[in-house]
C-alpha cells in the first residue's frame, strides 16, 4: 500500500513510519521542512499545515496513493496556530484527498471535540467533524494519552517519576493511557480490516487510572517504591496556568489544568468490535523506558536551570544591593577605583541578571549557557592572577566556580538542538 504520513517527524507520526515501513508499505512522509531519506521505500516531502490552511497550492498531493494518515499535530498554548494547524490547515488536506478518493486516517484525540473548551481538543474535533462529513470512507482514530520514548507528555511525566512526593494538578481524574506500541499495533490492524463506512473509534487501554497510579507504575518499571502525591495548592496552580500561558509553558497553562481535572475515558470494545485490536495494560509495556538515567536527567535539569537562574538572578540583585560596597573594596584589592570601579560593578550585575533571565527563557538558553560558560572562566582566571588569595577563602567561594563550570558544560551539552 502507498501511504502518504502527515506529520511523520513527530513522536506518534515517527513511530507510526517505523511501523509501517516494517510492515512493507510504500510511504511518502511529510514534515515541516523536507528530509532525506535513510530508508528504502520512504519519501520525505515538505507540508506545512498552517501555510496549507491559507495556501492551498503549497502542497500537491502526490498521485497514487492509497491513504492519507494524518499525525500532525501541535503542542501550544496558541490558540490561533492550534486552529490553523490542526483545523484550517487539517481541512485542506481532506479536501485534496476526498477529491482524489484517498481514504483518511486521522489521528485525533480521546475527549477532541467541536464543543470543547479545550482549544487542542476543540481544533481537533473541529477537523474530526469536517473529515466525516465528506464522501470518502474516513476513520478518525482517538487516542488517550501516549506512552513512550520521545513523547513531549512522556518526557514530563518520567522527569516526574523520580522524585518521592510528587505535586499534581488532580488526584482524582482517570485516565486510559497506552503505549505508543499499541498505537502503531491498532493503525496496522486497521489497515487490514479497514471499515466499510467512516467511523469514529477511541483507542483506551484497558484499565482506569488516576495520574497518581500511572506514575507509581512508571516508578515500579524502574525499580522504586509508590511514591507520595499532593495536590497543587488552587491558588499555585492559577498563578502557574496563568504564567504558562503567557511564556508558551507546555506542561502547565491553563488548557493542561482544564485537561488534568476531568476524566478522559472510553470503552476498549469499540476499536476492537471493528478491527479486533486491544491494547495490552500499559505497564506490560514499560520494559526499555522509562529508565533511571533518562527520567533523572529529566528530573535534574529543570532543576539545575532554576538554581543557575537563582545564582545569577541573585547575585545581581545582591551586586546592586548590599554587597555593592563590597564589591568596590574587592575591585580596589585589584587596583580599581572610582567611577571604573562603580561602572564594573554595575555592568558586572546587569550582565549576570541578563544571564539569569536567559536560564528562563527557551530561545535564549544555549546562548546565556556559552556566555555563562564564558564569564565564569573569566571571573576565575582574573581572579587566580589579580587576586590569587581568593582560592584560600574557606568557603571556597572561587573553587564552587568549577562545579557550576561542570555543571553548565553538562547542560549545554544535552540541550536539545533547535
Amino acid at each position: 500500500m502507498k501511504i502518504l504520513l502527515v506529520g511523520g517527524g513527530g513522536f506518534i507520526g515517527g513511530n507510526l513510519l517505523r511501523a509501517l515501513h516494517g510492515a512493507g508499505h510504500s510511504i511518502i512522509a511529510t514534515s515541516r521542512q523536507a528530509r532525506a531519506s535513510s530508508w528504502p521505500g520512504v519519501e520525505w516531502l515538505a507540508l506545512d499545515l498552517g501555510l496549507l490552511a491559507s495556501d492551498p497550492g503549497h502542497f500537491s498531493f502526490p498521485d497514487d496513493v492509497d491513504l492519507l494518515i494524518n499525525a500532525a499535530g501541535l503542542l501550544s498554548v496558541d490558540t490561533q496556530a492550534l486552529s490553523l494547524v490542526q483545523d484550517h490547515g487539517a481541512r485542506a488536506l481532506f479536501d485534496q484527498a476526498a477529491r482524489r478518493g484517498v481514504p483518511v486516517l486521522q489521528i485525533s484525540a480521546l475527549g477532541a471535540s467541536a464543543q470543547s473548551d479545550v482549544p487542542f481538543l476543540n481544533s481537533k474535533g473541529m477537523a474530526d467533524e469536517y473529515l466525516s462529513g465528506l464522501n470518502n470512507v474516513s476513520v478518525v482514530l482517538r487516542p488517550s494519552l501516549v506512552l513512550g520514548p520521545g513523547g513531549a507528555s512522556s518526557g514530563w511525566l518520567a522527569g516526574l517519576s523520580p522524585w518521592p512526593v510528587i505535586p499534581l494538578l488532580d488526584l482524582k481524574a482517570r485516565i486510559q493511557p497506552v503505549h505508543i506500541d499499541d498505537l502503531a499495533g491498532a493503525v496496522l490492524a486497521l489497515l487490514r480490516h479497514w471499515p466499510t463506512e467512516s467511523v469514529v473509534l477511541p483507542l483506551v487501554g484497558p484499565e482506569p487510572m488516576t495520574l497518581a497510579q500511572l506514575i507509581d507504575r512508571l516508578r515500579a518499571a524502574q525499580g522504586w517504591p509508590p511514591a507520595r502525591y499532593l495536590r497543587a495548592p488552587t491558588l499555585l496552580t492559577e498563578v502557574g496556568s496563568r504564567m504558562g500561558d503567557r511564556f508558551g509553558w507546555r506542561a502547565l497553562n491553563r488548557q493542561s489544568v482544564a485537561l488534568a481535572q476531568r476524566d478522559n475515558l472510553a470503552d476498549p470494545a469499540v476499536l476492537a468490535s471493528v478491527c479486533g485490536y486491544r491494547a495490552a495494560p500499559v505497564q506490560t509495556c514499560l520494559h526499555e523506558w522509562p529508565t533511571i538515567a533518562q527520567s533523572s536527567l529529566r528530573a535534574i535539569r529543570p532543576l539545575m536551570f532554576a538554581v543557575l537562574a537563582l545564582i545569577w538572578l541573585g547575585t545581581a540583585a545582591v551586586c546592586l544591593g548590599p554587597g555593592y560596597d563590597w564589591g568596590l573594596r574587592i575591585l580596589a584589592e585589584a587596583g580599581v577605583y572610582g567611577t571604573w570601579a562603580k561602572l564594573a560593578v554595575v555592568s558586572g550585575a546587569l550582565c549576570d541578571g541578563a544571564l539569569g533571565v536567559g536560564m528562563l527563557l527557551q530561545r535564549w538558553r544555549r546562548q546565556a549557557l556559552r556566555l555563562q560558560l564564558g564569564l565564569m572562566l573569566g571571573y576565575t582566571l582574573c581572579i587566580s592572577f589579580i587576586l590569587p588569595h581568593y582560592w584560600f577563602d574557606p568557603y571556597a567561594a572561587v573553587a564552587k566556580n568549577l562545579v557550576l563550570i561542570v555543571a553548565t558544560l553538562w547542560l549545554l551539552w544535552t540541550e536539545p538542538r533547535q
